[in-house]
């Protein structure tokens, strides 16, 4: 059993050769203690005196002989053992090798079954997968690496052929490299596809948030009213900003396009989807200036009604109050009246016919007071609301022709008071020339 040749074909094989070999090494430590009895027992007699039933020499040389037995015994039982373990190390170091490319072929298949997946969610949960698997490969590379070395400690001791050995971490290494390479192509195809989703969301939602700003740019509701129109055109300064700040994200597009991997970046979609948001971006940054010159000009016809209401009252106050005023005939109450009128007919004149610009201040009723600087002031409004009037039409406004209405009711009315001054004035003069010549009599 000790000199046995026989050291295992694999490593269960040789733990079982192991788990025997401790039997009979236990049955040689057992054995041991009895001999070394016998030799002692032996030994006394070689000592007698007197009497000796044999040759003190043979006893001795037979004690000896045991002995040497014995040792010869334990030294092959010794070595025996160190040749068991020295295998055990080599089909442990092979055991550990087969399960090494087990494992890089399992990963291999699975490597090589992966897509890179369909969408963003698809690509993030495949990429956590990813580093779920290179932390494992960190994990067995480091264990290879302790295998390895085991298999050089075998070399070095040369206790078995070293071509077994060396082929087979030449192998593995090789299979090893390899499935490095697949891993690191497959984390650059989930990289290139994670920024290919993500340059596709991104565009999305800026397609969306452009569609969205383009239904308010292009709504048709400009306000009813003053206030309306400016609530309006702040909304829209608002707007008309984030246009801008989306600008060089749009601008940016095709630097991304070009950054992406070839594959996705020369698909025909993904270009014709880069040229539809800027198409889109540039109808919404023009439908918001539109925008911004339709409430404007809105606002400006929204104040010029504003004005021409202010003004029309002001007219009507003054049309009852000239077509009521009665003319007197008694001196005392001509030179009252007359003192109202001064300066009317130095400007008279030229308050027909005004052509452009508006204003917007309240008229105060007439009692007392100079009726020459209240007209001119009105007459100055009424001139800034046909200015107005003239640049709309001119800018060709949708709502050139109500403007344009409206101002000529205006300018009618102004004439209308002008003329009732002339004529009032006229019968002022009048009844104050016979006065004082009726004085001079």
């Amino acid at each position: 059993l000790l000199v046995s040749k026989d050291l295992g074909k694999h490593l269960l094989e040789v733990e079982d050769l192991l788990q025997k070999h401790g039997l009979l090494e236990a049955d040689i430590s057992a054995q041991t203690e009895r001999v070394q009895a016998l030799n002692a027992a032996a030994l006394k007699f070689s000592e007698l005196e007197g009497y000796q039933p044999c040759d003190p020499q043979i006893i001795c040389n037979r004690v000896n002989h045991v002995q040497t037995c014995l040792e010869e015994l334990e030294e092959l039982a010794a070595k025996r053992r160190k040749e068991l373990e020295d295998s055990r190390q080599l089909w442990t170091f092979f055991q550990e090798m087969e399960e090494a490319e087990a494992w890089i072929r399992e990963k291999e298949k699975i490597l090589a079954a992966k897509t890179c997946g369909r969408d963003l969610s698809s690509v993030l949960t495949l990429t956590t997968k990813h580093k779920t698997m290179l932390g494992e490969l960190g994990n067995r590379r480091a264990l290879l690496h302790q295998t390895m070395k085991k298999g050089e400690k075998i070399l070095a001791k040369k206790s078995f052929s070293s071509v077994g050995i060396q082929e087979k971490m030449r192998e593995v290494c090789l299979r090893w490299k390899k499935l490095e390479e697949i891993t690191g192509l497959h984390q650059q195809r989930l990289e290139d596809a994670l920024n290919f989703f993500q340059f596709s969301a991104e565009t999305d939602d800026l397609v969306a948030w452009l569609q969205d700003t383009y239904r308010i740019v292009s709504s048709d509701d400009f306000g009813h009213d003053d206030y309306s129109t400016q609530a309006l055109l702040r909304k829209h300064r608002a707007v008309v900003e984030e246009v801008e700040k989306h600008r060089a994200a749009v601008l940016s597009l095709r630097k991304q396009l070009a950054l992406l991997a070839p594959d996705h970046r020369q698909g025909v979609d993904v270009q014709i989807r880069v040229v539809e948001v800027e198409q889109l971006y540039g109808e919404v940054a023009e439908v918001a200036v539109l925008r911004t010159q339709w409430l404007q000009d809105a606002l400006a016809v929204y104040r010029m009604f504003s004005e021409v209401h202010a003004c029309e009252v002001w007219v009507d106050e003054k049309e009852q109050w000239l077509e009521k005023m009665e003319v007197p005939e008694e001196l005392d109450e001509v030179e009252v009246v007359q003192h109202r009128w001064v300066g009317v007919g130095r400007g008279g004149a030229g308050r027909r016919g005004p052509a452009c610009r508006g204003g917007a201040a309240r008229v105060r009723p007439l009692r007392f007071e100079s009726l020459d600087q209240e007209m001119n002031s009105v007459m100055g409004r009424i001139l800034d609301v046909n200015q107005v009037v003239q640049q709309l039409v001119e800018g060709g406004h949708p709502s050139s022709d109500e403007v344009r209405s409206c101002q000529e009711h205006l300018n009618s009315r102004w004439n209308r008071v002008v003329e009732l001054v002339e004529n009032k004035k006229g019968q002022l003069s009048s009844v104050l020339k016979i006065q004082n010549f009726l004085l001079e009599c």
